[in-house]
């Protein structure tokens, strides 16, 4: 049996219930108004509340019944300050909020506010009232902020006390983190499925990866998208292009810049090696010629020239039509390589679907088309 004052709403037997801070989700058996049994009791009153499934051992004196996901349990409260003497900045005090008591930081904001830095998380609602104690009453204040973030900000705590909550917003926060301060009104924010969001800081968003695009290799002028969790939601707001795995300006295609000589002296080298393959140094490089058809890539980071390798998949499919198969030996003498570079064509064409290898040889797959 859970004793106490009920503080707002209702309760009721049936009622799914929810033992905070521990999180123990309950089921009200029976309620009690001055040992009697009630349907439901109503706010304001002494009430008895019967959940079975708890173990007197996990009750504890401030523990709060509460409707799952309606009050937020937090190690941090943001209040006004009342005080009876001075509240030094960083003391360590009891706070007293209902029947629960905890140590804490008192961290002053500003004259009128302090964050208070429990040592054990509560459970609060906007305008509780708290007490602070040392070895005396030092003071009070009401709960201005039941959950809020670390911070030393007054202006804050200004727009708070006012009920300006929107105007506290700037980066994406989930809008469910805002039920502690009953219905807002967003005003001028945005939302994009859970998070809300300053237009403000959507702009600048965009323009830093704007600048960060700009300052990004063109032959690849794409970025890595941010990771935070609000990501899949807000970029799709941006005037970016989602390639991949990266992020582009619009119709933003690739190009060689600096590289331009590298690249030329590249193509000069793959025609002179034939059916040699080429260890490339350069992969940026590498890949941005093979998506223009010049060289196509080959493993542990080698690469042959494009219409070499068109010669040398052409005489292994002749061969596997021929004869069924083509084993390592055939291809290499057949294309006039070594070893190791007939190995690495081989394992291109298995790449590309035209090739699977049986054994020690090759044979045609039966989609394979050219």
């Amino acid at each position: 049996v859970v004793t106490g004052a009920l503080w707002s709403g209702s309760v009721g037997a049936g009622d799914e219930l929810r033992l905070e801070p521990a999180g123990h989700d309950v089921r009200v058996r029976s309620v009690q108004v001055h040992d009697h049994d009630v349907s439901r009791a109503e706010a304001g009153q002494r009430v008895a509340v019967g959940v079975p499934s708890l173990e007197r051992s996990e009750i504890r004196r401030g523990d709060a019944l509460v409707v799952p996901d309606s009050f937020p349990v937090s190690f941090r409260l943001d209040v006004t300050l009342d005080e009876l003497e001075p509240v030094p900045d960083g003391v360590r005090l009891h706070v007293h909020l209902g029947t629960a008591d905890s140590p804490a930081r008192v961290v002053r904001v500003g004259e009128r506010w302090a964050q208070l830095r429990l040592s054990s998380p509560v459970v609060a609602a906007r305008g509780d009232r708290v007490i602070l104690r040392g070895e005396t009453t030092v003071g009070g204040g009401a709960v201005l902020d039941p959950a809020p973030p670390r911070h030393r900000d007054p202006k804050r705590l200004e727009l708070v006390e006012r009920g300006e909550i929107a105007s506290t917003v700037r980066e994406p926060i989930l809008a469910d983190t805002l039920r502690r301060f009953g219905d807002l009104e967003l005003g001028s924010l945005r939302r994009a499925g859970p998070w809300i969001f300053s237009p403000v800081w959507l702009a600048e968003l965009e323009e830093l990866l704007q600048e960060r695009i700009a300052a990004a290799d063109p032959i690849d002028p794409g970025i890595a998208p941010p990771s935070e969790p609000w990501s899949p939601e807000i970029l799709p707001l941006l005037s970016l292009e989602r390639r991949g795995a990266k992020l582009y300006l619009p119709g933003a295609t690739p190009s060689l810049g600096a590289r331009r000589e590298d690249a030329e002296t590249l193509k000069r080298e793959l025609a002179a090696a034939g059916m040699q393959a080429l260890k490339v140094a350069d992969p940026e490089l590498a890949r941005f010629l093979e998506a223009t058809g010049t060289l196509v890539a080959l493993g542990d980071g080698y690469a042959i020239g494009a219409d070499a390798y068109v010669l040398a998949r052409d005489k292994a499919l002749e061969e596997c039509r021929e004869t069924g198969q083509i084993t390592l030996a055939r291809f290499r003498d057949l294309v006039g390589t070594g070893r190791r570079d007939a190995q690495l064509l081989l394992e291109r064409l298995d790449r590309d679907g035209l090739t699977r290898r049986v054994g020690d040889a090759r044979v045609l797959r039966r989609a394979a088309r050219v």
